[in-house]
């Protein structure tokens, strides 16, 4: 079933693409696309930003000889630097690049990369890097029916969005030329087309610091050498006839002052491997050493030889969690004719639980599949812990690790913010970062404002600092 579902969806999108000649399917790939977007990676919610970013992604769709579709625009909630379309007209904005941006030139540029992507309607491939693929290949039948229906419940269909159209990857082609008409687009806007260049410089150096590896000839496989990009741009640029325009906004980066930088506590946050959300007020400890991912539906996590995996989400509130747990004896019964080994009411930390345990004898290598509901401040978590009688002892540990915050907890919490602030005169980087207790280095708080290290400010310069604050104040 699990190895049909998976053919079913890959033969759907290879139809799709195939024959993708009216731009309904644009937009249905498009609409589909933004649900996995939301739920997989998080839109950011500022009204004011996405305000900004909407009203530059508009003036340059305003410019666009025929716009093919209804432009939308979004930041999303996520550190990485990066911008991405999908089809139909959806463009994104990551908080990551927005951080890194120095004027709105730049950013404006960025954009109408993005918009051509989607106007000229480049192939789109997802690239995802999930344990979801890899808990696929864990054997036996149950493990599969619990893995399609049932963690899939908890995931929002994880074969779906695992497979869908996230994070573009495009041919060299096809960024050359997002290039080429995307600089052409921001000019007509009243933008600097060589802003193109500053910026790809800065998010390849980004990059650098992210990975620690320089970019080489065949750093981003799917992506132009940086270096040659930069002298197709100089070329294209060079052509163009253009007026600079009042910028959408006056004061920038002012637009960008308190946006979150970093992890997004609200949305759950790693600490070691304790996975604490000070929001639905949890801790939850995985094992040492486990590969682990957060993501907007849940909090799961894989052993290193992918034997064994743990899931946690939430399950429906309005019933209870024996109800819950009886709803997923029947089912399993009714499509495997197999009753569990244990089914019956449990306590973990005075919470109120139904544990019920599988062994999962349909394979060679037997596989226990544990699955806890439990009510705590009126939501009933679901814990799922798949593997071998070898991780039972610590599939067991995670179970019974969770729990409400503590104060101690909550205290350790924090968040990092742009602040916007003015410097003063011949200031330098680490004097102003100092004065407001920056939580990064001077030499990086240059980098992302553009500048050298060692420059002195003018007075009244807005430099974008990094601070941080108790999340809990």
């Amino acid at each position: 079933m699990k190895e049909f579902s998976i053919f079913l969806i890959v033969f759907c999108y290879s139809l799709i693409s195939a024959s993708a000649q009216s731009l309904e399917i644009d937009k249905m790939l498009g609409a589909e696309s933004a649900k996995s977007v939301e739920a997989e990676m998080g839109i950011y919610n500022d009204d004011e930003l996405t305000e900004y970013i909407a009203s530059i992604g508009q003036r340059l769709v305003s410019h666009l000889d025929k716009s093919l579709f209804e432009y939308k625009f979004y930041v999303v909630d996520d550190p990485i630097p990066n911008a991405f379309a999908t089809p139909g007209g959806y463009v994104y904005v990551t908080r990551g690049i927005l951080s890194i941006i120095v004027n709105e030139d730049e950013l404006a540029c960025v954009m109408a990369h993005e918009i051509i992507h989607a106007q000229n309607r480049h192939s789109v491939k997802q690239m995802g890097n999930s344990i979801l693929p890899k808990l696929l290949e864990l054997p036996g039948r149950i493990v599969g029916q619990v893995i399609n229906e049932d963690i899939g419940r908890i995931l929002t269909a994880p074969i779906a969005t695992s497979n869908s159209l996230l994070l573009a990857s495009y041919s060299r082609s096809h960024e050359k030329e997002a290039d080429e008409e995307g600089v052409t687009l921001a000019s007509k806007a009243g933008y600097d087309p060589d802003a193109m260049k500053s910026i790809l410089l800065r998010l390849s150096k980004s990059m650098e610091i992210l990975t620690s590896q320089k970019e080489t000839k065949g750093y981003f496989n799917d992506h132009p050498y940086t270096p040659d990009r930069l002298e197709s741009i100089t070329k294209t640029s060079a052509k163009l006839d253009w007026e600079i325009k009042d910028k959408v906004s006056s004061n920038f980066p002012q637009p960008l002052n308190s946006l979150l930088f970093g992890v997004n506590p609200e949305k759950g946050l790693f600490l070691d491997n304790t996975f604490i959300h000070p929001t639905m007020n949890f801790s939850f400890q995985f094992p040492d050493d486990w590969h682990t991912e957060n993501k907007p539906t849940s909090v799961n996590g894989m052993n290193k030889d992918q034997s064994a995996a743990l899931f946690l989400g939430l399950d429906d509130a309005s019933k209870s969690p024996q109800a819950l747990a009886e709803e997923f004896i029947a089912g399993i019964e009714k499509e495997h004719g197999v009753k569990p080994i244990f089914s019956d009411h449990s306590k973990i930390n005075n919470y109120d639980g139904y544990l019920v345990s599988y062994l999962d004898k349909s394979d060679k290598k037997q596989m226990y599949i544990h699955t806890l509901w439990l009510k705590m401040d009126g939501k009933i978590f679901k814990v799922i812990g798949i593997g071998p009688k070898s991780a039972e002892d610590e599939l067991k540990r995670s179970v019974l690790s969770f729990h409400p915050l503590t104060d101690k907890e909550k205290s350790t919490i924090k968040k990092q913010l742009i602040r916007v602030v003015e410097s003063k005169a011949d200031e330098t980087f680490d004097q102003i970062c100092k004065r407001y207790n920056c939580v990064i280095s001077s030499d990086l708080i240059a980098f992302i404002n553009g500048m050298n290290p060692t420059s002195k400010l003018k007075e009244g310069t807005l430099v974008k600092l990094i601070v941080e604050e108790s999340y809990f104040n």
